[in-house]
């Protein structure tokens, strides 16, 4: 009763500050996980071997770093100091990764050298973000277990996260590419937005573990004297979550299709309708105004159930993509191709709300199967999953992009931008000039390859996502109910137990005396 007093109480100013918090977590996430990329290509002046080896190296450390998310959350679900077992965390992942996103942005380094380096700060730069990442999101279930607060709590840090991402993705093109870009060149722009990126991420983070306020927490259990091992920990739980391993399985490939695009469009809009980065912004500003439909969420889930919500996102994503290609290879408008996006945006911006609820009803589940809430090591499962789509989706990427020739064009490009900054071309105006001309040079069958990889691939991925959840997901709204009304039940009975166990001790004494 007292923790959940304390969850209450401090719940208005939990909801807050924990939610701002996302804010600039994501827009550094978003900023290395989406944008980096485009940054080594735009500037680094690899070959496509280079480019290759690049994007083999992102996909293994992604999926390295999948790997070692619940090792993490294990770690942190067994810590224990005076600040708390998720902020020591937070804050040393948000300082740390800052501290690698910078050189990674920053480091005056081309071709292999630059390859090299980078595949060893690429690395550290996704552990350093588990550390941080696991430690937020498993702090969600821990600030209240009340099905309507923790609705509203995850909507509104769905929200703030996500306008921190679409800040970044938003924003950068604007400044790196084109007329606009801060100094004139790509190669000196993309440092000044990391270093924005990293006084958001550690002050935003701040906040959130000064302001928040935790239950207090329960001693660790020990096996034979000694706390156990988080990989038996990880596994045991995966093992007897039957409706964690398939939400895991519907994430990742949600994960894996929803990226897709993002990590496309941008060479899609440049080869199509010319290199200014406020085209690929615009481009995104209406699926970035249309997950604003996530504010609607608790409305929506009272009426609607989680599965139905699952449908209707269905058919908003396969509309929204469906259009898209056919804008594109009829009318070929810049407008009504963007234009699309909203409805898709809808779509998967609903879907992945649905499934942060759903893998947060599993931790009420754990308990009613085993006992045990281990709520930072099933929420490990959401980043581990959108860090394994993420990993696919930038093979999926890299292998498009070389296979239709697009790398062998951002050298060129890359080149352009470096000749600029080193002085070898004068005018800003002769760059650019220069780059549209090699863009116009593109054949026509990339950019179509481009607009069809785009829509009909993340289509296909979230309707197959969407059966699995539909059939093999059983966590309904009453079935919740149910299982929160069992575990309250079971305390109850072990409270009213350990009070009579108690009375009789009392009585035996007395009799004694």
């Amino acid at each position: 009763m007292a923790n959940t007093t304390i969850k209450e109480k401090y719940f208005k100013r939990n909801l807050w500050t924990f939610s701002a918090g996302g804010f600039g977590r994501d827009f550094m996430y978003n900023l290395f996980n989406t944008q980096m990329y485009t940054f080594i290509l735009l500037t680094k002046n690899l070959t496509d071997a280079e480019a290759a080896i690049i994007g083999v190296v992102i996909m293994i450390a992604r999926i390295w770093d999948a790997v070692n998310d619940p090792l993490m959350g294990g770690i942190i679900e067994n810590t224990r100091t005076r600040w708390g077992k998720f902020k020591p965390w937070i804050m040393l992942g948000a300082v740390t990764n800052s501290i690698l996103v910078f050189f990674l942005f920053w480091a005056p380094l081309k071709g292999m050298d630059y390859v090299i380096f980078f595949g060893v700060a690429y690395i550290l730069l996704d552990v350093t973000f588990t550390m941080n990442d696991i430690g937020y999101w498993s702090m969600l279930p821990a600030l209240s277990s009340n099905p309507a607060n923790r609705d509203v709590l995850s909507s509104v840090a769905n929200i703030f996260a996500g306008v921190g991402g679409a800040v970044v993705g938003f924003v950068t093109p604007i400044l790196t590419v084109g007329s606009l870009a801060i100094g004139g060149s790509a190669v000196k722009a993309y440092p000044v937005i990391a270093i924005i990126a990293a006084v958001l991420f550690v002050g935003c983070q701040t906040m959130t573990c000064i302001c928040v306020k935790e239950d207090p927490l329960p001693p660790l259990q020990k096996e034979n004297g000694k706390r156990p091992n988080p990989l038996k920990q990880m596994f045991k739980v995966l093992k007897g979550n039957d409706q964690l391993l398939w939400i895991a399985l519907t994430m990742v490939i949600y994960n894996l299709g929803s990226n897709i695009i993002g990590g496309l469009s941008n060479w899609f809009v440049y080869l199509r309708f010319g290199y200014a980065g406020a085209m690929t912004s615009l481009f995104g500003i209406l699926s970035g105004v249309a997950s604003a439909i996530i504010v609607a969420y608790p409305l929506l889930a009272k009426k609607f159930s989680r599965k139905t919500i699952i449908k209707i996102c269905m058919v908003c994503v396969a509309i929204g993509y469906g259009l898209m290609l056919l804008m594109g290879l009829v009318v070929n408008n810049f407008y009504l191709i963007a234009l699309c996006g909203f409805f898709y945006s809808i779509g998967q911006t609903l879907f992945y709300q649905v499934l942060t609820i759903s893998i947060a009803n599993t931790v009420e589940y754990n308990e009613w199967k085993t006992g045990e809430r281990e709520e930072s090591i099933i929420f490990s499962v959401r980043p581990f999953m959108a860090k394994m789509g993420s990993a696919l989706q930038m093979g999926v990427v890299s292998l498009v992009l070389g296979m239709l020739g697009i790398t062998a064009i951002t050298e060129a490009v890359s080149q352009q931008e470096n000749w600029f900054t080193q002085g070898v071309i004068t005018s800003e105006a002769e760059k650019i000039t220069n780059i549209e001309n090699i863009l116009a040079g593109a054949p026509e069958s990339a950019k179509t390859g481009l607009l069809i990889c785009m829509t009909v691939i993340p289509t296909i991925l979230i309707c197959i996502a969407g059966v699995i959840y539909l059939a093999k997901y059983k966590i309904t709204e009453e079935r919740y109910e149910e299982i929160c009304a069992e575990i309250r039940a079971r305390k109850e009975a072990e409270e009213i137990t350990a009070d009579e166990a108690t009375a009789a001790v009392d009585k035996a004494v007395v009799e004694a005396e």
